[in-house]
């Protein structure tokens, strides 16, 4: 069978999309399947997937996610190549493309977080765009032969909203790449932290809940010395993130970093007092998961799909109380050592359940299906 894969969000510049993408095709490739494999790429990527999946046919593509090129460029590729079967492993499927295609739809969240706070357009521009966001997801949803989602709580979201029968979704959860799974045996700038610190890891969208996080960090520290750590991208969202730590005057509280490395991060996971998520809504929540792997403590909200991903493994809090965030922090800081090694070996058994090849097992049987 041949087989087209959308590879443009290939790589961490595209956050947990570009994770997605780059971890499920690698561990396709792992599992050497008989099937034809072409990915259709950003040319800037090519050395380094070329590197990674050497076997597979690369088909270089310029036009960016979402724009009105990508509607026009990318059919006229997929009808030169004439493929059994296309996999868009975003909603973002071109609407003149008539061929066979699978979708993941990660969530709807853009269903559910609607607003002026939730854009960088103006409300002009912004109306425009979630119609196109409207009509291109609906089509998505309503042509593809088979639907992949993260999560149960992603498929009955989408059932929720859209006429689709159960059988035509499949869950595929997502996984911590390898390194996160290995012992921590190396020293980076985390290591040298002397204060206590939480760590966020993911974009700062406003459903992500951020100001309500520094404001109960800044409770703690009313009492006892600590941090929180931030690494998320530097765009448009992180610099109204940075102002509302000035109006919360919570500078001295909060520290900001941009992409690091996934070793990095690794270290950043292990010596954080927990990672903390007061996220409202949640396709898989994977940066939680790669706490767990990496030999921390998870602090979660109760919200959307959170309580399934990481199950009995995390402390939970209700995200809109913001006592309640305090009392679960302190509680975490007022571990023993001994009950914290508990949490956190449950946490990493907890991780050691979701596998890219396990993914990329699901993902083929699905082409097949």
């Amino acid at each position: 069978m041949k087989i087209v894969v959308d590879c443009r969000f290939w790589g961490p510049k595209h956050t947990g999309l570009g994770r997605y993408t780059q971890s499920l095709i690698q561990a396709i490739y792992q599992l050497k399947s008989n099937h034809q494999f072409y990915l259709i790429i950003n040319p800037k990527n090519k050395k380094n997937i070329q590197t990674a999946v050497t076997k597979f046919n690369l088909i270089s593509c310029s036009a960016k996610p979402y724009s009105i090129k990508e509607q026009l460029q990318l059919p006229k590729i997929l009808s030169e190549l004439k493929p059994d079967l296309v996999h868009f492993p975003h909603f973002n499927v071109p609407l003149f493309f008539k061929g066979k295609f699978i979708v993941t739809i990660h969530d709807l969240i853009k269903h559910h977080s609607t607003g002026s706070a939730t854009t960088t357009k103006s409300l002009f521009e912004y109306f425009f765009k979630r119609l196109g966001y409207y009509l291109i997801m609906k089509r998505a949803v309503n042509y593809s032969h088979l639907i992949l989602t993260p999560s149960q709580w992603v498929k009955k979201d989408i059932m929720r909203f859209y006429n689709v029968p159960s059988k035509k979704i499949i869950v595929t959860p997502e996984a911590a790449v390898d390194i996160y799974n290995q012992p921590q045996n190396f020293k980076t700038s985390a290591s040298k932290l002397k204060i206590p610190y939480l760590i966020f890891v993911g974009n700062t969208y406003p459903h992500k809940n951020i100001p309500q996080l520094i404001k109960a960090v800044q409770i703690i520290n009313q009492q006892k010395k600590l941090k929180l750590i931030i690494i998320t991208a530097r765009d448009v969202f992180y610099q109204r993130l940075r102002n509302d730590i000035r109006k919360l005057n919570a500078q001295s509280v909060i520290k900001i970093k941009g992409f690091v490395s996934d070793k990095e991060l690794k270290s950043f996971y292990y010596h954080s007092l927990a990672f903390i998520t007061p996220s409202l809504l949640e396709g898989f929540g994977l940066p939680g998961i790669e706490a767990m792997a990496s030999g921390t403590v998870v602090l979660s909200s109760d919200k959307a799909s959170l309580p399934e991903i990481y199950a009995k493994s995390a402390i939970y809090f209700n995200p809109d109380d913001l006592e309640d965030i305090v009392k679960k922090i302190n509680k975490v800081i007022n571990f023993s050592a001994q009950h914290r090694q508990k949490i956190i070996k449950k946490g990493q058994k907890h991780a050691q359940k979701y596998s890219w090849q396990n993914t990329a097992e699901k993902t083929l049987n699905a082409y097949q299906q």
